[in-house]
């Protein structure tokens, strides 16, 4: 028996799942990544989607059907199925059992009996069920939620998002956040036979979906141990941020030594947060950088004070601010988007001593990925750009364009291949960092994935100018259940002398 019912929130919003933390593999040099051959592969393998045109043809409908409903004041219409229901006209009670399900746009409630009334909005599951959209799954052994003021509460919760395994005893849900409220824990360790490889509990959890995640009072376990606390955690759901809840230990070379890196970071508010990027290198000592970080929906704007490395030339950044205008559609339907940003500090070269206002700005346009050959595995990546470099201590205005194109192809399950031409101008003289190589580099790789464990990756950077190699880098990546240890050596063709030696050991999935 299927009946209408009024609807207009999103349930699964509640979801820890939602987060879209940093990338799933031990990151390098920049120089060295690999184009993201399995983003299709991994999206199916999440359950992020099913068919991609497919969901974006239901977003598009999704899309028109809230803006109608914004422009008409009204809640949002879902859809209920089941075995038997009963519903009374007058005061708007209904009861439904047996095979339930309630679908409102791409998100479904599944239970065995559900109860509410259509004029409030009220929703109760007593006897459990589970949510589900896209990219999450999640249970609850009692659920009430009210439609129209968009609040709720959730008890014995657990489920699993596109990374993330989560529990936690109780949840309440507000318009624009989640808090659950007392005590929860989530890991990204599939394992069963162990404790998991990393687990992380908080007192409590605000949620604010999509956007970020605030736990206090959080404690960190590796394999069942209680490993650190603090007070704080601030994770981006966005895919925007770089935060690690364990330290990142390596050795970064003869210049630098081994290291020890920890980001800690205090919340300020809805948008806002503090950072503290702890870094000790056995050589080159204590190099912290702390910042602020106010994100809005179109643009952040970050404050940072302290030090930055790149090509071993360490960088003092003092009152540097930056605003960064994130990408977007240039027009709807062109497969075009831009972003651009701006940036001005007083920079000081640690082994020259040199201070200078820096002033950086720039703008830049892509190309959406265009797939070759009617075939997701060849494909190509496009981007132009313009930057202008403005340095105090010459008095001079410096610019450049860029351009940057990467053609990939999938030779076969276990191999890669990939080759890049990058063309942009030197636009300061004072500073190495943040200043290209060479004006025009020819850079092909090739990856290799011996097992579930092991990948082999090769880069080869040739100078277009001088029509000789630059450097290779070689770089062997071994995976644990839910770490990994990378060993990178960079051969410099120009000077022997200059060839490195690194390695990083480091958590996967956070």
């Amino acid at each position: 028996m299927k009946k209408k019912v009024l609807a207009t929130a999103c349930l699964m919003s509640l979801a820890v799942s939602q987060a879209a933390f940093a990338d799933d593999y031990v990151t390098g040099d920049s120089r060295y990544a690999a184009p993201d051959f399995q983003e299709q592969k991994q999206e199916r393998e999440a359950g992020v989607i099913k068919d991609k045109s497919k969901k974006k043809k239901q977003k598009l409908e999704i899309g028109r059907a809230k803006k109608k409903q914004a422009e008409s004041a009204e809640p949002m219409p879902i859809t209920l199925w089941s075995d038997s229901a009963t519903y009374d006209q007058g005061s708007g009670d209904f009861f439904a059992e047996g095979n339930v399900k309630i679908v409102q746009g791409d998100e479904t409630i599944l239970t065995t009996r559900a109860e509410g009334n259509m004029k409030t909005g009220d929703v109760w599951l007593k006897q459990g069920g589970t949510l589900q959209e896209p990219d999450t799954t999640m249970n609850g052994e009692w659920v009430h939620y009210n439609f129209n003021s968009k609040t709720g509460e959730i008890k014995q919760i657990d489920g699993k998002g596109a990374k993330d395994y989560f529990k936690a005893p109780h949840a309440t849900i507000y318009p624009d956040k989640i808090v659950v409220d007392e005590g929860g824990q989530t890991t990204r360790c599939p394992a069963v036979e162990h404790d998991p490889c990393l687990l992380i509990t908080a007192k409590t959890f605000e949620i604010y979906p999509k956007e970020k995640m605030v736990a206090r009072d959080v404690k960190v376990y590796a394999k069942g141990k209680h490993i650190y606390s603090r007070d704080l955690w601030v994770n981006r759901l966005d895919g925007e941020s770089e935060n690690r809840i364990m330290p990142r230990i390596g050795y970064d070379g003869s210049d630098n030594g081994m290291y020890a890196k920890l980001q800690v970071d205090y919340n300020l508010g809805p948008k806002t947060d503090f950072y503290a990027d702890l870094a000790y290198y056995s050589k080159a000592g204590y190099k912290p950088m702390y910042g602020i970080n106010h994100d809005e929906r179109n643009f952040n704007i970050k404050f940072q004070d302290g030090w930055d490395e790149e090509d071993d030339e360490w960088i003092r950044k003092e009152r540097d601010i930056g605003l960064y205008y994130k990408n977007h559609r240039l027009i709807d339907n062109l497969p075009l988007t831009y972003s651009a940003y701006i940036t001005h500090g007083l920079w000081r070269n640690e082994k020259s001593s040199i201070k200078s206002w820096h002033t950086e700005y720039a703008a830049y346009l892509n190309h959406d990925r265009i797939y070759l050959f009617n075939s997701k595995n060849t494909f190509l990546d496009l981007t132009v750009g313009k930057k202008w470099v403005t340095e105090s201590y010459t008095d001079e205005t410096k610019s450049t364009m860029m351009y940057y194109a990467t053609l990939g192809q999938k030779l076969a399950p276990k191999w890669d291949t990939w080759v890049g031409y990058y063309r942009e101008d030197i636009t300061s003289s004072l500073y190495d960092y943040g200043q290209p190589d060479m004006g025009r580099e020819l850079r092909n790789g090739l990856s290799f994935k011996l097992d579930d464990k092991n990948t082999f990756t090769i880069v080869n950077r040739y100078d277009l100018g001088q029509h000789r190699n630059y450097e290779t880098n070689y770089r062997w990546t071994h995976r644990f259940c839910c770490w990994a240890i990378e060993f990178e050596y960079e051969q410099n063709h120009e000077s022997n002398k200059n060839n490195t030696f690194r390695v990083r050991y480091n958590l996967l999935n956070w």
